[in-house]
């Protein structure tokens, strides 16, 4: 039988009562006494907690607001994080989008570049090494001060990071690519891999459209269209990590969208999502006529989602965001006839960027959870460090 000993009790509660102290203090600027109260422990505690966190390099003091009140105002605290970053890359069929973001989340740089969707599966992740780079240059970050970093890509994508289904055009030699451990050995630092579909609903939950939603349906939709469920606050991933992907069946219509605005060659509209926006608002009638059967070709599987899942929020996203109230108008009027008292239907606030969010959110929920099991494990609380990821 394993016994505990009281100093090492004692520790252990140190160590749970800094981690704590730390959320808290990353979740807005603190005082001793907010802290104090925050955590529910004394006030002595807190400050030992304050000192250890300050000489370990996790928090620094914050700058003091102007207080009405006579007197020195109270010291606070705010979370450094610039002490370290991640990287969140969204490998696509025609585009490789990369962010660099600190350990707050917060955006640092961006960088997009074209793809041609037959380059090999080599040229396509030195692409995106060389995107990496760039971000790291733009936001002069060191590539020693990246901790981790998030991918995102089409297809289904299992729990070790290996593309295990892909049915769409392009990515040839992408089916049964281990893109975890492939990237992890050319950035020399973790990486954590996630579908695409899957990544956009984890960033509309968390900085987007959704994030005061608990049961979500997100429609990623760019060349091609592709779901993710949020269900009770948490992404719902499948057995394989495949759910979301009903444009596999043709009856939903999904794989039909592209055909309609390819229907336009000839009319005097360029045959790309944009110009038929662009033309539908100013009243062309090809125009309008070819948005009609897009968005009908989108609401159809947007309904059959919604009917399985009944969610309080539909997110439309990816490149169809940008057609603004235009799409969502003539989405919304498909799905309406299809469903009555359907859910609620909004646009991306992110846009093309969800992907690439959500491969930052996937990183820092790495660390986060590696933080914590370091801090319930070893007999110290670690220093801010890449190696938190490799303790």
């Amino acid at each position: 039988m394993t016994t505990t000993s009281r100093s090492g009790d004692r520790s252990l509660l140190r160590r749970m009562n800094t981690h704590a102290a730390l959320l808290g203090i990353r979740d807005g600027h603190q005082t001793t006494s907010t802290l104090a109260d925050h955590l529910g422990i004394s006030r002595t505690a807190v400050e030992d907690v304050i000192r250890d966190l300050g000489e370990l390099g996790w928090i620094t003091p914050a700058d003091a607001p102007a207080s009405a009140r006579p007197g020195r105002p109270a010291r606070s605290y705010r979370f450094a994080a610039e002490s370290g970053y991640v990287v969140g890359v969204d490998i696509g069929v025609h585009k490789i989008l990369g962010t660099v973001a600190d350990l707050d989340g917060e955006l640092r740089a961006s960088h997009k570049v074209s793809v041609d969707e037959d380059a090999s599966a080599t040229d396509r992740l030195d692409l995106a090494t060389a995107v990496v780079e760039e971000c790291l240059a733009l936001a002069g970050v060191d590539a020693d001060a990246v901790w981790c970093a998030g991918v995102g890509s089409p297809g289904v994508i299992d729990a070790a990071g290996t593309v295990t289904r892909y049915g769409g055009n392009g990515l040839p030699g992408w089916l049964g690519l281990d893109l975890a451990t492939t990237l992890s050995s050319r950035w020399g630092i973790p990486v954590r891999v996630e579908s695409d579909n899957n990544l956009g609903t984890i960033a509309e939950h968390w900085r987007g459209s959704a994030q005061d939603a608990q049961d979500v349906v997100y429609i990623l939709s760019g060349n091609r269209t592709s779901a993710g469920m949020l269900l009770a606050g948490s992404l719902y991933r499948g057995h394989s990590g495949g759910s979301g992907l009903v444009g596999a069946l043709p009856q939903l219509g999904w794989a039909d969208a592209p055909s309609h605005v390819a229907a336009l060659a000839g009319s005097g509209v360029e045959p790309t999502r944009e110009a038929m926006f662009l033309a539908a608002r100013e009243g062309h009638p090809q125009a309008l006529a070819a948005l009609d059967g897009f968005a009908g070709s989108i609401a159809t599987g947007v309904v059959a989602m919604s009917l399985a899942v009944d969610p309080e929020l539909i997110v439309l996203g990816g490149g169809i965001s940008r057609g603004g109230d235009v799409i969502l108008d003539a989405v919304r009027a498909h799905i309406d006839r299809l469903q009555p008292q359907a859910p609620r239907v909004v646009l991306s606030t992110l846009g093309d960027e969800s992907v690439a969010m959500g491969a930052v959110r996937i990183a820092l929920d790495a660390i986060e959870s590696q933080l914590l099991a370091s801090v319930q494990q070893e007999t110290r609380f670690p220093p801010p460090s890449r190696g938190i990821l490799t303790a």
